[in-house]
């Protein structure tokens, strides 16, 4: 299938979603291509249309179409120098990340379905391949079921040795620079209802800056746009 034709079935899926159509456009191609072949298959790995999850949190993700069996099962981030604390359930927006960057290979941790479609014979753009060994699931696991090693950022479910998420912005800390926007953060980078997230620096629909930086890393900019040291 030629690449014009590929972006075209995407582009037909996300109508039906009203997601913006630049949004698959960086998808295609990238690692958080899950599809076989490019094809409209690639929505369809993390969103359903019909059927979407309804968990706590994750009910809040766009029409999330992964499930988590323990949504208690994460060990969050913790150090005597923070001011503000992680909880012991990611918030919903990093919830959706972790659906897949649990770290449990496939949900052996977390949760035997942690990978499991919701209600897949109702989800009109069902994923192609399966188990294991399926042609999709091979982007992201080795034939045996585990992790690729080349897959080096799975966060969870023992964050301890991650970045924070789901903590109020320490905006009182003189260590940090204060947010134009004390809810949503900066214009590039972003806070979610006050909260530092996965997507505060991750932008899962933008591959230009590895891996799926919202901003360059390149001489700790991302990190000196909240850390004032």
């Amino acid at each position: 299938m030629g690449i014009l034709t590929r972006k075209f079935h995407a582009l037909a899926v996300l109508s039906l979603l009203c997601v913006p159509t630049w949004a698959v456009a960086g998808i295609i191609g990238s690692k958080h291509d899950l599809s076989i072949d490019g094809s409209y298959q690639v929505c369809v790995q993390c969103h359903t249309p019909h059927s979407a999850s309804t968990q706590d949190g994750l009910k809040d993700a766009p029409l999330w179409n992964r499930l988590i069996t323990n949504l208690d099962a994460f060990i969050p981030y913790a150090s005597p120098t923070m001011t503000e604390i992680c909880p012991t359930r990611p918030s919903g927006i990093s919830l959706a990340c972790l659906s897949c960057h649990d770290g449990s290979g496939g949900g052996a941790v977390v949760g035997t379905d942690q990978h499991v479609l919701v209600n897949p014979p109702k989800v009109a753009n069902a994923p192609n391949g399966g188990g294991v060994n399926g042609a999709g699931c091979l982007k992201c696991h080795l034939n045996g079921g585990g992790y690729s090693p080349k897959l080096t950022l799975m966060g969870g479910p023992d964050l301890r040795n991650d970045h924070p998420i789901s903590m109020s912005y320490p905006a009182a800390n003189s260590n940090y620079n204060n947010p134009p926007d004390p809810t949503k953060g900066w214009v590039d980078l972003k806070l979610f209802a006050g909260k530092v997230e996965c997507p505060t620096c991750h932008a899962v629909h933008d591959p230009t800056n590895v891996p799926f930086l919202r901003i360059s890393a390149g001489g700790s900019t991302l990190c000196l746009r909240c850390h004032n040291k």
